[in-house]
């Protein structure tokens, strides 16, 4: 299965001192890597924030050029609302929520979800913010932050 990474693991990229090892780690069967364009987009304003030095942004771009960077659209709006009303457990296609009160995802979260749901991705992030939506709408590869010490 393919897989969306989250703009959580593209920073432990950027800051891995042994990139390589940790893409076979994230990327373990060699399959196809997407990124919504909301993480490029959050990745670049971390740059400016946090004023990010020449070697790390060339990094960072160098490391982007190597992913699918999927744009958000139309195709993704039912979708975006689909997972938008489950999360606040109002969805009127589901009788029975795994959770018991809203999750309120943030608006990039469910871009980000609503891609993975359309492509059939495997998502790849570090957060709890798309657990609830895990074999529901896709699957979730949740990576612990401890397990990117050994890269970095």
């Amino acid at each position: 299965m393919n897989l969306l990474l989250d703009t959580n693991i593209v920073l432990n990229m950027i800051r891995a001192k042994k990139l390589n090892a940790l893409k076979s780690f994230i990327n373990p069967d060699d399959s196809i890597l997407y990124l919504c364009v909301v993480c490029d987009a959050e990745l670049r304003s971390l740059s400016k924030m946090n004023k990010w030095g020449e070697n790390r942004n060339y990094l960072m771009s160098n490391i982007l050029d190597t992913l699918d960077i999927i744009d958000v659209n139309n195709s993704l709006v039912d979708i975006y609302a689909e997972i938008d009303s489950y999360s606040q457990g109002k969805n009127a296609d589901f009788d029975n929520y795994p959770f018991g009160s809203a999750r309120n995802m943030g608006k990039n979260d469910l871009w980000i979800a609503s891609l993975a749901t359309l492509l059939n991705l495997k998502l790849v992030t570090t957060d709890a913010d798309f657990d609830h939506l895990h074999k529901v709408f896709f699957e979730v590869r949740k990576i612990k932050p401890e397990e990117f010490d050994q890269f970095h």
